[in-house]
């Protein structure tokens, strides 16, 4: 988990002190909401654990190093995420804030639609966790849980450009879990799937 840590992380610092100090600088500001599926992973999953679907809402904040470079930060709220099986579900929500390397490379001589790829660093803040019966979870787990997971967001999506700065576009992401859930040594990782849509601005 720390070698994955550390790369993502050199990733994020890489893309920020190399690019050349005369590469364009554009901030583009944005919304986003979408539908989330997740799960555990670890020796102490039991192997009927199933995915569970949930949402999240969130901005987003795009500094360009050059025109296809640019680093991004932003603030989700996660809802509905967890597992659950036969006997019941467990139900955690998270703000989390993936910081991303993000390269976006044009389709087609009007480069009016894009193809993005991005990788990076999420630190996630638990704010909850349910469990008991599907469809009436009701015992708070949330001592039981740690207060801060780690993810690694892989992601690749499609944009379309509105105008020559503001961009609308679709994306899939894959959070791969990279700290335990929960804080009684429990081995059980939440990986989550993120199916977004969302929409960026320039703020000048």
């Amino acid at each position: 988990m720390k070698r994955i840590l550390t790369l993502a992380t050199t990733l994020v610092l890489v893309a920020l002190f190399a690019m050349p100090a005369q590469a364009q600088e554009t901030v583009r500001f944005g919304f986003q909401a979408g539908i989330t599926s997740s799960t555990f992973s670890g020796d102490d999953v039991p192997d009927d654990v199933g995915s569970k679907s949930g949402f999240l809402a969130g901005v987003t904040f795009n500094y360009f190093l050059a025109p296809s470079w640019s680093l991004g930060l932003e603030g989700n709220w996660l809802s509905g995420v967890g597992a659950k099986d036969d006997e019941g579900e467990i139900k955690l929500a998270y703000f989390a804030f993936p910081v991303t390397v993000n390269f976006d490379f044009p389709l087609g001589q009007n480069e009016k639609t894009w193809i993005g790829l991005q990788t990076g660093i999420t630190p996630m803040l638990n704010l909850t966790c349910e469990e008991g019966p599907t469809g009436s979870v009701n015992i708070d787990c949330k001592d039981e849980t740690n207060s801060v997971a780690w993810a690694v967001p892989l992601g690749a999506g499609i944009g379309f450009m509105m105008s020559d700065t503001a961009v609308i576009y679709l994306r899939a992401r894959y959070e791969l879990g990279l700290s335990d859930t929960f804080s009684d040594d429990t081995a059980a990782k939440m990986n989550v799937w993120e199916f977004i849509l969302g929409a960026g601005f320039p703020t000048g």
